[in-house]
Parts: C-alpha cells; sequence; structure tokens
C-alpha cells in the first residue's frame, strides 16, 4: 500500500510593500485548495486592507490550484478599494489553467509565467 503524499500547506513566502504604487507584493507557496484557502484567507485580508494600492499575489511557487483558490482570488479583488485590485504574477502553468477556466484572466490581471527572481523581489 503507497504511503500518503504530504499535503503541501499553502502559506506566505513573503510580504513586501512598494511605497511607488503602495501594493503590497505576496508571494505565496503551496496547494491551495479548499483546505488550505480557509487558514490562508484570513491572513491575507489584513495585508489587503492595509495596502491603498492593492495587493499583487506572486504565484510563482504555488503548486496546485483548484476552484477554491481562484475564488480566494475574486473574493480578495472584492475587497479592494476602488482604486485598487489584486494582480496575480507568476502564474504557473497548472494554476493557469483553472484560472482561465473561470475566467479569472478578464476580470483580474494575471501575469502568466514564472516570475524571474530579480523582479519578484523588487521594491
Amino acid at each position: 500500500m503507497p504511503l500518503p503524499v504530504p499535503h503541501a500547506e499553502a502559506g506566505i513566502a513573503s510580504v513586501t510593500r512598494r511605497p511607488a504604487d503602495r501594493r503590497t507584493v505576496v508571494a505565496l507557496h503551496g496547494e491551495l485548495d479548499l483546505h488550505t484557502v480557509t487558514r490562508l484567507e484570513p491572513r491575507l485580508l489584513p495585508l489587503l486592507e492595509n495596502s491603498s494600492g492593492g495587493l499583487v499575489l506572486d504565484l510563482a511557487a504555488v503548486t496546485f490550484c483548484d476552484s477554491a483558490g481562484a475564488d480566494l482570488f475574486r473574493r480578495l479583488n472584492e475587497h479592494c478599494a476602488a482604486d485598487a485590485a489584486v494582480v496575480l504574477q507568476g502564474i504557473p502553468r497548472q494554476p493557469s489553467r483553472v484560472i482561465r477556466l473561470m475566467g479569472l484572466d478578464r476580470s483580474l490581471r494575471c501575469e502568466f509565467g514564472r516570475t524571474p527572481p530579480s523582479a519578484a523581489h523588487q521594491n
């Protein structure tokens, strides 16, 4: 009998603030599914509320995303101020399929493909 594969808990790898555009950049990692989203959302909402320019989610280290993860992005965008938005960047192949299937690429700014390491850490 095969051993169970450990669940890669989603989390926040880093948080940086961009003074120029007042955005907060959050690098996420792991799997975004119903189990992990319920734990992650309460950690992201305060970051969104403290960022008047919106939220940039760097998804380069996200290994899996289902509809619950994509729905999280939509809900976060709904919480943005009128002049702010959620931006998804560095979206890998698997999450990009879900994001496109759910049509989020038409309502959110999406930057598909992995973010170069130098660009991901700029302030």
